[in-house]
């Protein structure tokens, strides 16, 4: 980032120079790497997480208690193991009605057309 030409515009402040999008850039990278990660995995060891976040074992334990705080994160931290849990995601059973439903009207409209 600090070598791209629009992300990385730097902004000198008396006697030093600041990336302003910097901090906010990598905050949301580390959301879509957590999103993803999670999506895949159910159990994450938290220092493997801290590997792929590019943050200390400390600094990812308390950036995932956060994103649990802030509803960002469905999962809880065994602190024993060292893992996080992601809580099962179990669908709606009404918003499955009203897709199955969709997908049947749009299946008999092009065996009628």
């Amino acid at each position: 980032i600090l070598n791209d030409p629009f992300l990385g515009k730097r902004v000198e402040e008396g006697s030093y120079t600041t990336v302003p999008l910097r901090d906010e850039f990598l905050e949301n990278a580390r959301l879509f790497i957590c999103e993803t990660y999670c999506r895949i995995h159910q159990r994450i060891d938290l220092g493997v997480l801290a590997e792929k976040l590019n943050l200390s074992y400390e600094e990812a334990e308390r950036w995932v208690v956060n994103l649990i705080r802030t509803s960002k994160l469905d999962a809880k931290i065994d602190s024993e193991s060292g893992t996080v849990i992601m809580e099962p995601n179990y669908p709606n059973v009404y918003e499955q009605l009203i897709d199955h439903t969709k997908a049947l009207s749009g299946r008999t409209y092009k065996l009628v057309g």
